[in-house]
């Protein structure tokens, strides 16, 4: 409702709306999709700590395949899998990994974390240690095989270890060294069991950790080995989601060293919901309202270039480990704390079922340079295109941290070709509104859209391009 409100000002203010032509009017709003819907996406999700029991599966699966995400991030549970040398109980993994690909949903595994029945192994949970002695690098290359000889018929992406850069691994001195061997093992032994797998190195969470990313790789090249990795994986959180990319660039330029063949994915970020949430960003007092406006924009930040997103994640979940206690609301899902039982979906899983309908592959990111925005604040713009070249163009306003409230102002989009049936989406709210003649003006063979912008992604596109329920009329 305040934002309809935002919107309606704006035009009376700025736009000179006319009664009989509204410059805005309301037409629906996004069809949501379900996974089984589309046939794939570069937005995922994340499953994680599910390996120690910090939320119930079963208590949010019935939102899982609703949101259209194709891929989930599981972390296998090395310690909860093998608590007996050499006996394997898949069984907790089994029916998570069944039931997300029954919804539509692909599994992609992560191999972590250690098992104190090896010792040596690192710990259970993050940046607990990483593994040390020999007698663990073999049992964990025993897990890896097994693992993946398990599920090889069902996943074939495996990711080795989280966030091995993390401040308490790298106080263990040579950290890139410890994880590389670990990596190797656990590489061989994918590898071996499965050939055509993609593996996973890094999951870094210091994204411009060079020296860290460097040493991994050095040890590889001295083995022949670089072509173990398939994709590099990259975390980050950023106050503003529109940071960071400089890392990303030095972390891509000191990997492409090494090869050029090399994917990089955003494994793993997002936003909470309140202040003092455990884990990252805790000591900012973010809400709902903010944490849906953060996480659209960091996942259209790296899609619009050409980077695969996972968002963390879908739960809220409880730490109760050594190092973490208490509530982590990162999740876009509300919980009971005391059973894990879903309370609700948050605004920000509302405005991701919004993103993953919208944006999948049917849409391929666009190069070309036929945009121009005139702005008296710094925006962010990227273009898609569909199979019939109807565009998709999202921006947003990007220099601050997203707020609460929403203020609105005035930008020009000159778009060549003119766009026939022009329509506005707003992500958080899902709403679709027809673009009046009010708001367009022509400029030879360019057109000039003057539209609303904030700091949350808007959509400027066909009406044919988008999926619409509720349209007026009907």
């Amino acid at each position: 409702m305040r934002n309809k409100l935002y919107i309606l000002l704006f035009c009376i203010a700025h736009l000179a709306c006319t009664e009989e032509v509204p410059a805005l009017k309301d037409i629906g709003k996004v069809k949501v999709k379900k996974a089984k819907d589309i046939e794939g996406s570069d937005l995922w999700i994340g499953g994680e700590v599910l390996d120690r029991d910090l939320c119930s599966y079963d208590a949010y699966k019935e939102y899982l395949g609703t949101l259209a995400a194709k891929k989930i991030r599981l972390q296998s549970g090395w310690a909860k899998t093998e608590k007996e040398r050499g006996v394997y109980d898949f069984a907790w993994l089994d029916h998570i990994v069944d039931d997300a690909i029954s919804r539509g949903v692909q599994p992609w595994i992560q191999i972590s974390y250690g098992n104190p029945i090896y010792p040596g192994s690192g710990g259970v949970s993050l940046s607990q240690g990483l593994i040390t002695s020999d007698e663990a690098l073999d049992a964990y290359a025993n897990y890896s095989t097994t693992l993946v000889n398990h599920f090889k018929d069902r996943v074939n992406e495996w990711e080795v270890w989280n966030e091995a850069d993390h401040r308490f691994n790298r106080a263990m001195g040579h950290g890139e060294l410890l994880y590389a061997k670990m990596f190797e093992k656990s590489a061989d032994a994918i590898r071996a069991a499965q050939p055509d797998a993609k593996i996973i190195a890094l999951s870094i969470a210091g994204v411009g950790r060079v020296e860290f990313v460097g040493g991994f790789f050095d040890y590889l090249k001295e083995r022949g080995k670089v072509d173990l990795v398939d994709v590099v994986s990259f975390h980050g959180y950023p106050r503003n989601p529109d940071g960071n990319f400089n890392a990303v660039k030095r972390l891509v330029n000191t990997t492409q060293k090494y090869s050029d063949k090399i994917e990089f994915w955003q494994g793993e970020t997002g936003c909470p919901s309140s202040l003092g949430s455990t884990g990252a960003l805790s000591k900012y007092p973010w809400t709902e309202a903010s944490q849906a406006k953060w996480n659209s924009r960091r996942a259209l930040a790296h899609l619009g270039r050409g980077i695969p997103f996972s968002l963390f994640l879908l739960s809220e979940f409880v730490y109760n480990d050594t190092t973490r206690k208490g509530l982590n609301t990162k999740g876009i899902l509300k919980i009971n704390e005391e059973d894990f039982s879903v309370v609700r979906p948050k605004p920000a899983y509302f405005a991701y079922q919004h993103l993953t309908s919208v944006f999948n592959h049917e849409l391929t990111l666009s190069n070309e340079n036929n945009l121009e925005v005139a702005s008296d604040s710094s925006v962010s713009i990227f273009n898609w295109k569909n199979a019939e070249s109807l565009p998709v163009i999202a921006y947003w306003t990007d220099a601050s941290i997203p707020a609460d409230n929403d203020t609105f102002h005035e930008i020009k989009i000159t778009v060549n070709p003119e766009i026939k049936q022009p329509v506005l989406v707003n992500v958080i709210s899902g709403k679709v509104q027809q673009i009046g003649p009010g708001l367009i003006e022509k400029n030879g063979d360019k057109v000039i859209y003057k539209l609303p912008c904030y700091d949350a992604p808007m959509l400027l596109t066909d009406l044919k391009a988008i999926e619409i329920d509720n349209m007026a009329g009907e």
